[in-house]
């Protein structure tokens, strides 16, 4: 079975055609509202630490297992903040940082929104 996710139509895709709204740009708002994913859940390989995860869009980081140290967030790249946490979810936005440092890798996983 096939998951439906939400994306964006093509910027050459017609908003409204004769009046009547295209059925692309319909199933992305109707989507938006109803919380259609916008992508796949994917494993993040990790390398070594401290390795920096830069998020390609909004969604959740999931830090599970491993022997993890400290997790810092940033969303400019130069000024980092301690999360208090060293597994479980962390929200992001598209191009937000975690810096997770471990001396056992961790698994990752995004979850897009």
């Amino acid at each position: 079975m096939t998951q439906q996710l939400n994306r964006i139509p093509d910027f050459g895709q017609a908003l409204a055609t004769k009046g009547v709204t295209d059925s692309s740009w319909f199933r992305y708002w109707s989507g938006l509202f109803s919380g259609v994913p916008s992508g796949n859940i994917s494993v993040v390989a990790v390398s070594s630490s401290p390795f920096t995860y830069k998020a390609p869009v909004g969604g959740t980081v999931i830090i599970q297992g491993g022997t993890v140290t400290q997790v810092q967030f940033s969303r400019d790249g130069a000024s980092f903040y301690i999360t208090g946490q060293t597994n479980g979810m962390f929200p992001v936005s598209q191009g937000d940082l975690l810096m997770v440092t471990y001396s056992v890798p961790p698994n990752m996983t995004f979850v897009p929104r």
